[in-house]
């Protein structure tokens, strides 16, 4: 490939974005500018360079051969600029940025919310944008930067990188126990009414993990949210497979059968591998990584 002249090295932070984003908007929404911006300022590239650098595709903008061979360097330019920019001054320079986090309903809200304080406290000039879900990821290129997931893609443009693993366990309120007949085997289970996900919407696989804990379960209440499972078992509903770092510390719950049952589950730290490099994103995936670490305990309580 021969870049010209004409080549503004600035256009390359419009080209790095869609690579890694995939979207001309989130692009856009990474650099603080409009799509069209994106737009023009790749058109203007291209020119220069005399190549396509992307084709549309289903799941978005994805370098063509060009651009791919282009990546690396365009890469290398921008960690040289930063670099020299950080030589130059007297202090550091603050990373600044967002980063978007994509987790499960209970990770997200209990374990990821939490561990962002202190690192906003660190680096308040990093953006930080939670979106909770308890579907699938999707695991297309520019829906986020950080994903915290039970499910591992095994696709090589994302990195995955275990956080740990949670427990399962049986929880009811001390009301539906006192009113039932005692559980005091796992056969006992099936003379009581349980709490789940409604399978059919169950878009984890990790998750189809019921009859692990009993074949023949009757269910009183199913949902697809985790939070709406845990008040029904509070308000008596039922028996309720639940995260322990969820319902653990819950003082209207009493843990079932506790040294019978647990089924075991691993959080995945997922970042695209065009992230790997970017150092805000870097940043945000290893305060994470600590931070689960430090949360062992909580996730699985001996």
């Amino acid at each position: 490939m021969h870049i010209n002249q004409k080549v503004n090295l600035d256009d390359l932070r419009y080209f790095l974005a869609l690579a890694r984003h995939g979207r001309l908007v989130a692009a856009g929404e990474r650099l603080g500018v409009e799509h069209t911006t994106v737009s023009r300022r790749l058109a203007a590239l291209e020119k220069a360079v005399g190549h396509r650098l992307f084709e549309r595709t289903r799941t978005g903008w994805t370098p063509t051969a060009a651009g791919r061979r282009l990546l690396p360097h365009a890469e290398r330019i921008e960690a040289e600029a930063a670099l020299a920019f950080s030589d130059a001054d007297d202090e550091t320079r603050p990373v600044s940025g967002l980063v978007r986090i994509v987790a499960t309903d209970a990770a997200g809200s209990v374990l990821v919310a939490p561990a962002l304080a202190p690192l906003h406290a660190r680096h308040p000039d990093i953006d930080l944008e939670l979106v909770t879900t308890s579907a699938l990821i999707s695991h297309h290129t520019g829906q986020f930067d950080v994903a915290v997931t039970l499910h591992r893609p095994e696709l090589p443009r994302l990195h995955a990188r275990p956080l740990g693993d949670y427990a399962l366990r049986l929880y009811a309120s001390p009301g539906y126990l006192r009113r039932r007949t005692p559980v005091r085997t796992p056969d006992d289970l099936a003379a009581h009414e349980m709490v789940w996900y409604i399978e059919s919407l169950l878009d984890l696989p990790e998750l189809r993990v019921f009859h692990q804990v009993s074949e023949t379960a009757e269910f009183a209440f199913r949902s697809s949210n985790v939070f709406a499972q845990l008040e029904a078992v509070a308000a008596g509903m039922g028996i309720g497979l639940l995260p322990a770092f969820l319902a653990g510390g819950d003082t209207r719950l009493v843990p079932v059968l506790a040294a019978e049952l647990e089924v075991a589950r691993t959080f995945w730290m997922i970042v695209p591998s065009t992230l790997l490099n970017v150092e805000r994103v870097r940043i945000v995936s290893e305060h994470l990584a600590s931070w689960f670490e430090e949360q062992a305990d909580v996730l699985r309580p001996r």
